[in-house]
């Protein structure tokens, strides 16, 4: 499955910077002089502190937008979609009324990223290219190498392999400009998965494996698990079934301990077609049946369908719903 790229908005100085008033010197300023400008910055610092009626203040509408967009970021996590779509919306609408451009790429990013686990490509991509545009206007590497990733998991999910694998190169282009990282990790991912899709297995293991040691080096469990799913389940299309069951497991265990929802459907998925493909039907239903809860959980009515057709459930696995 493609990894997309959720974003939590940074805006840098987390808001506005105070004003700072410059000194006065009385030895060179008269008391005549003195006496208003006194006044007059008790009276801006009696309001700035809320004195008489004056107690409200202009909302910052960046520092809102963070906030929206973290809520979102949540929602995200607990798989409530509409709820996540919400904020990420609200957040778009705030960082649009301040012209906001790296707020808007980040909440268009993650506008396509629940577009697309509902399944609808179509807006995902519409989502993501938007954000790719603003990227580009906006010359930041590690935006552009997020966004061109993004769109390229679309173009993958829709079949469009040689239009995902140009993407790709060109993240790879801006990875390798930052110090080697999640995104690095990332792109190399994708292209491996390019690689496993053209059969080119060897190439897949050494970009997969590029990517673990990206991963180890920072200590980020995280991707380990993600690039240990996908091990797994390219020495499953090796037909080594050993070396594919001891990768899933290590995945499954991993994004279990970290709840990453993304990270135990990859998991569940492999080890179930891994069970398919050594005919062993109890194991395959077993581990099917935990991830048909898990997409009925998320409402993504797709796959549940999809998974239901391979594992021959059908009519009896309708009747146990509730």
């Amino acid at each position: 499955m493609s990894q997309q790229i959720i974003m939590k908005e940074n805006i840098g100085g987390r808001g506005f910077q105070p004003v700072l008033a410059r000194r006065l010197s009385l030895a060179a300023t008269s008391l005549y002089a003195i006496i208003p400008i006194l006044v007059c910055w008790c009276l801006l610092v009696c309001l700035a502190a809320g004195c008489g009626k004056a107690k409200t203040r202009l909302p910052d509408l960046r520092q809102q937008a963070v906030k929206y967009n973290d809520e979102g970021y949540q929602y995200y996590r607990e798989s409530k979609w509409r709820l996540a779509r919400h904020k990420f919306t609200q957040a778009l609408n705030l960082n649009r009324l301040i012209d906001y451009r790296p707020g808007i790429a980040a909440n268009l990013n993650n506008l396509g990223a629940i577009a697309q686990k509902q399944g609808d490509l179509a807006d995902a991509a519409l989502f993501y290219q938007e954000a790719l545009t603003l990227q580009r206007e906006i010359g930041d590497p590690a935006g552009l190498c997020e966004a061109l990733n993004n769109l390229g998991t679309v173009e993958a999910g829709l079949g469009r392999w040689p239009e995902a694998r140009d993407l790709y190169l060109e993240a790879m282009n801006y990875a390798r400009r930052l110090r080697p990282g999640p995104l690095l990790a990332l792109t190399l991912t994708h292209q491996g998965d390019v690689a496993r899709h053209y059969q080119n297995y060897p190439r897949a293991l050494d970009l997969y494996r590029e990517a673990l040691d990206i991963d180890q080096a920072k200590k980020n469990r995280a991707g380990m698990a993600i690039r240990w799913a996908r091990l797994g389940r390219t020495y499953l299309d090796m037909s080594d079934y050993v070396s594919a069951r001891r990768y899933l497991q290590m995945a499954l265990e991993e994004s279990r301990r970290l709840e990453l929802t993304s990270g135990v459907i990859d998991a569940l998925d492999g080890l179930t077609h891994l069970a398919l493909a050594q005919d062993n039907r109890p194991e395959a239903r077993l581990y099917g049946e935990r991830l048909l809860k898990l997409y009925r959980a998320r409402r993504q009515t797709r796959p549940a369908e999809e998974l239901t057709e391979i594992l021959g459930l059908g009519k009896q696995q309708q009747v146990r719903e509730p």
